[in-house]
């Protein structure tokens, strides 16, 4: 990496940081009245690479179930195209379709961008993620910017490799002007041959705006790569 897309890459972490002080400051004030709930989100994707593995195709599938009712409340479908510009920077766009399995009213077409820098250090990797979500939602457009900070480093024993990680990232909501959402996230990729891995993780999400709700997730994805 040169040391010019090292010090954007550095800058951009230190804006991560920065809108995660200020999201945790302001959940601080409001997580004492805010309701908790438990969820399962199980995923399964298929990645198709092509052209020298320097891009691919990611179809995906996702399911939000209640652990205390276990109920299935939300499903998300989609689809995202990736290419790698650079050892140090990629991009993604992508469309994902989100509604209620329950009859409720929530129904969701949503366009996605996101650039990802990383930065490689001796012994692990630093991953700084900004994302747009542009959402048709039943109550109208929306635009959601996220910006999430990851630090992830290899580990391995007797030739197995596998890979934990560590994320923060924050959620701007323009329906409601502010910082609408934090989530911290802790996992692992564990491969399982050449084409399969799998890759369970743990989840604090909050939320406060419009009401003050806190999610614990135990997440799971399928990951069938060719």
């Amino acid at each position: 990496m040169s040391v010019s897309a090292a010090s954007y890459a550095m800058r951009r972490a230190a804006r991560t940081l920065t809108s995660l002080f200020l999201a945790a400051t302001a959940a601080s004030a409001s997580s004492a009245r805010a309701e908790e709930s438990n969820e399962f989100w199980p995923e399964a994707q298929i990645h198709y690479w092509f052209d020298d593995r320097k891009s691919r195709a990611i179809l995906m599938g996702s399911l939000s179930r209640n652990r205390a009712s276990d109920t299935t409340y939300q499903a998300e479908q989609g689809l995202t195209f990736e290419h790698q510009f650079a050892d140090y920077f990629l991009g993604r766009i992508g469309y994902r379709h989100g509604a209620s399995t329950e009859g409720g009213a929530y129904n969701e077409n949503r366009l996605l961008l996101e650039q990802t820098f990383r930065l490689y250090l001796p012994d692990k990797v630093i991953v700084a993620r900004t994302r747009e979500d542009f959402r048709w939602l039943d109550s109208g457009f929306a635009v959601r910017l996220r910006e999430r900070l990851q630090v992830q480093r290899d580990f391995t024993i007797d030739n197995y490799t596998f890979t934990p990680y560590t994320s923060a990232e924050v959620f701007f909501d323009t329906r409601y002007g502010q910082f609408a959402r934090y989530r911290l996230t802790l996992g692992v990729t564990l491969p399982i041959d050449k084409h399969i891995s799998v890759e369970p993780y743990l989840v604090r999400q909050v939320d406060w705006a419009p009401s003050g709700v806190i999610t614990n997730a135990l997440g799971f994805i399928l990951i069938m790569a060719f």
